[in-house]
């Protein structure tokens, strides 16, 4: 006779988080996966999966997206690659409110940094989170760039809120790009509304 094995708590178990965290390293100017903490007993010698909002936000500002032929932008690729990330030729939904993933950050990698510039920055920073805000991850957005032309050097921070209005993350990124002794010279920044 067969015997049956109920597991009663089982359902009641929470689930471990494999999305692995991703960490903004300036110095190196990407992201790398995080190492698992001690404290992650679930996790013993993998990645840690800890930070998954912080993760989001990394990868949605630091992934680059294709830049289009006629973004006001272009003028700063001299013909050089428009980029873009291969996943977004194969899978994005609208029905679930996905766009084509990342940012135009990478772009400034050419550019002269200049107020037009920094201002740039903070379009382009919205730009890429607003998937956050259709996926009701969050409702509101802010994002101020820091120039210190002397160094030429631009600092990035984000902060993002929930529907009760509360802050629900806020990180500042340091020295996002590093101009170019080659740079173009920026064009006026024109009246630009993230899609």
């Amino acid at each position: 006779m067969t015997q049956l094995r109920v597991r009663i708590n089982e359902g009641d178990q929470t689930e471990v988080n494999y999305l692995w965290d991703s960490q903004w390293k300036p110095p190196e100017g990407a992201a790398d996966w995080v190492i698992y903490d001690p404290s992650e007993t679930k996790n013993a010698g993998g990645l840690s999966a800890r930070a998954v909002l912080h993760t989001n936000v990394v990868l949605c500002l630091f992934t680059d997206k294709r830049l289009p032929d006629d973004h006001p932008l272009r003028y700063l690729l001299q013909g050089a690659d428009q980029r873009g990330w291969w996943g977004d030729a194969a899978d994005v939904r609208s029905d679930l409110n996905e766009t084509e993933m990342g940012s135009w950050l990478w772009v400034f990698e050419r550019s002269i940094l200049t107020e037009d510039i920094r201002r740039w920055v903070e379009v382009v920073a919205i730009d890429a989170l607003t998937p956050l805000v259709n996926q009701k991850v969050c409702v509101r957005i802010d994002a101020q760039a820091t120039a210190e032309f002397a160094i030429n050097r631009c600092d990035l921070a984000v902060q993002l809120y929930g529907r009760d209005g509360q802050n629900i993350y806020d990180a500042r990124f340091e020295g996002i790009w590093t101009q170019s002794v080659t740079s173009p010279k920026p064009l006026p920044f024109p009246q630009y509304l993230p899609q």
